[in-house]
Parts: structure tokens; sequence; C-alpha cells
């Protein structure tokens, strides 16, 4: 998907280093992580695979090689009633913010997951 300027492709794992960054900025200094310490790319990359493994997609948004954002779909709970129910995690870049890099980001994980055969239920 393209955006203004940027793309929204599938993450690599030479862009852990940029999502690190990013992630560790919104642990700081955000309020949409649970985190008080800003965890080791060697964690994210770990988190990341996970979340591959399981087959769900893990994006980012790019610009002229330079990592914007990223988001992921992960899985809620691990009880069974819960096994069609993802959540989404979105970090956008803080120079980045207002381009619509994040409604990007949401727009084509919802996609994803939709061709996966998990529903969105949106308002």
């Amino acid at each position: 998907m393209r955006g203004s300027g940027f793309v929204i492709r599938d993450s690599r794992d030479d862009d852990l280093a940029a999502i690190t960054a990013i992630y560790g900025h919104h642990v700081l200094h955000g309020v949409a992580s649970f985190e008080e310490i800003p965890p080791e790319l060697d964690e994210l990359a770990e988190r990341r695979r996970e979340i591959l493994a399981q087959g769900l997609p893990y994006l980012v948004a790019e610009a002229a090689g330079r990592v914007l954002g990223y988001s992921y779909a992960s899985r809620y709970r691990m009880r069974s009633g819960y096994r069609f129910t993802l959540e989404d995690s979105i970090y956008v870049d803080a120079a980045e913010l207002g381009r619509g890099i994040g409604r990007a980001l949401l727009s084509t994980l919802v996609e994803r997951c939709d061709k996966l055969g998990y529903r969105h239920r949106g308002q």
C-alpha cells in the first residue's frame, strides 16, 4: 500500500534497529505501552519472530529507505475462547506524526488479518 510519500510493506530483519528506536521512544514518552523500560533489539527481534511464526502480519511504513512506523497483529489472549481474536499495535516515529502513517498501517493490517480469516468490527 502507498500513502502520501510512503509505502507499507512487510517488515524485515534489517528494520529492527528502527523499530527498537521507535518503540523505545513510545515506552519512555507515551502511554500506549505498559512497559517502563525500553526492550533491547534482541528482545524485539524475538517478539517479531513469534508474531511471524504464528502467520500474523508485522508491517512497516517506509519512505526513502527509512522506517517511519510499524504495526503488527498478535493474539489477544491464549485461552481457546479468544482464538479468533487479535489485537493491533501501531507505533509511529514521533517526528512523523500527523501524516496518516498510523491510519495507513492500521488499514493495511486489518486487510491482512481479514484475508487470514479474522474479522474486523469497525465503527
